[in-house]
């Protein structure tokens, strides 16, 4: 017995329509009990101490590309210390694998790059369409003359296309509601991710992130450390390294099915 096209399409349909609800399952990135140093509105804070560094760190979210982590930093010490992210490790126990934390200084000279490259070629294209507006209006002005020639103007000297093309200001868009100014003075989880601009933006970079800094005593600086994403994670630990020992932190990655 065939079936006709009519419940073959329906059958279809509705398959379709049931795999699209399927709940998704939900990701949550948790520090293990042992390194737990103070808990923020339900979340378990890790903080650790050494060489007169006082070192908190929490998961904060994810994204395509990266994993990053909420990191704060405190010289509590009379010598000044030099903190790089890059120095900043992720590592895999499970599979073995080593992640060494981005450099923001690389990040944003690849953005400040790409923007250049935007900024000239809409500069070309403004040009171009410029001139072929001015080549079609002279015709008409000719066409209207008769085919006479024409003198030019000295208003003529002040026509610049280069003035008239489209400028994308990477800083401009999806901004948070907040001055990135003082947001390595606040407490770790302090802003929604939510509000944060996106990675593919300058600023992101440069105001969120934890970026190369000699902290002098009593001073204190938080930001987001980015690590290359691998979503088949299930443990993760974080090193931190002074200049005596390793702070580690372990993160444990579950996927929760509804």
């Amino acid at each position: 017995m065939k079936l006709d096209f009519t419940t073959i399409l329906a059958f279809l349909i509705t398959s379709t329509l049931f795999y699209n609800c399927s709940p998704v399952p939900i990701s949550r990135v948790s520090l293990d009990k042992e390194d737990v140093g103070y808990w923020q509105r339900g979340t378990a804070i890790g903080e650790k101490v050494a060489d007169d560094l006082i070192v908190e760190a929490v998961y904060s979210h994810s994204d395509k590309r990266f994993d990053y982590f909420d990191v704060s930093i405190e010289n509590i010490g009379e010598e000044r210390a030099l903190i790089e992210p890059t120095s900043f490790r992720l590592l895999d126990p499970i599979s073995g694998g080593k992640f060494k934390g981005v450099d923001p200084e690389l990040m944003i000279l690849n953005l400040e790059l790409k923007d250049s490259k935007r900024r000239a070629t809409n500069k070309t294209l403004a040009i171009v369409a410029g001139a072929a507006i001015v080549a079609g209006t002279v015709a008409a002005v000719a066409a209207d003359a008769g085919g006479g020639s024409s003198t030019a103007d000295a208003e003529d000297e002040y026509f610049y296309y280069g003035d008239t093309y489209i400028y994308t200001d990477l800083t401009s868009r999806n901004l948070p509601p907040m001055s990135y100014q003082y947001f390595g003075q606040e407490p770790l989880l302090s802003t929604d991710y939510r509000d944060l601009p996106d990675s593919k933006q300058i600023e992101f970079w440069k105001g969120f992130t934890f970026r190369k800094s000699t902290l002098f005593q009593n001073q204190r600086m938080r930001g987001l450390v980015a690590f290359m994403k691998d979503k088949n994670r299930t443990r993760s630990t974080l090193k931190i390294p002074t200049s005596t020992e390793d702070l580690t932190f372990e993160f444990i990655h579950e996927k929760h099915k509804p």
